[in-house]
């Protein structure tokens, strides 16, 4: 995958609804929690494999402090859609297999299997920690839980912070630590779930040119 598409990718990875800027770093507790780290995860997992849909606005930080915006639907297993509000000319949609980036200026298509990007681990119906993904680590204090993640079979490609909010339990937002050291942050604000979603939001309108055949002859 190239550099410019895996940045996207682990753009649109990382999301939802906390304040825009670098992700906040859980403080020390001055209380002692009620639970354990291994009740938040079990938690974070219950709450994640809970979500059938999903539709927020988001923002996206990328490493060069550039910052873009639009919506985002999921529908679970594999079903994206991350529409970039002007003058971002990028719309990246899933329709359950394969992931694409459409670049309207370009107008250029470009196709991954989606269990191939970072989005993974939020599009899976039966998603489990551990099996998955391993767990780096678990932060948290009475308002924040982090869990950070990686793929063991792509450990030199980066890994991710996840962020959840609690009372109520909800996805905060992702970083993606890319294998440079760079990090993309995306926040999500309105964020929905369990909502219906409209079938079109998984088809997209090619830019590219028809190709024309030879012309027949009488």
């Amino acid at each position: 995958m190239n550099r410019m598409i895996a940045s996207i990718f682990a753009a649109v990875l990382l999301a939802s609804a906390a304040p825009a800027g670098a992700a906040p770093a859980p403080r020390e507790a001055a209380e002692k929690l009620p639970t354990t780290e291994a009740q938040d995860l079990a938690a974070v997992q219950s709450y994640l494999k809970g979500i059938t849909t999903l539709r927020a606005r988001f923002q996206q930080v990328a490493p060069n402090r550039q910052v873009s915006a639009g919506t985002m639907s999921l529908q679970k297993p594999g079903k994206l859609r991350f529409e970039y509000t002007p003058p971002t000319p990028i719309l990246v949609v899933s329709d359950g297999t394969v992931i694409t980036l459409i670049d309207y200026d370009l107008k250029q298509v470009t196709r991954w299997p989606i269990n191939d990007t970072p989005l993974r681990p939020l599009v899976r119906s039966d998603f489990m920690f551990g099996e998955d993904v391993e767990v780096l680590g678990i932060k948290r204090n009475a308002q924040w839980i982090n869990v950070a993640i990686s793929d063991p079979k792509k450990r030199d490609e980066g890994s991710m912070l996840l962020t959840f909010s609690r009372n109520p339990l909800t996805l905060t937002e992702w970083q993606v630590l890319d294998e440079r050291g760079q990090t993309t942050i995306v926040t999500l604000d309105d964020l929905q779930t369990n909502v219906p979603l409209e079938k079109s939001l998984w088809s997209w309108k090619d830019p590219r040119p028809k190709r024309r055949g030879p012309p027949t002859k009488n």
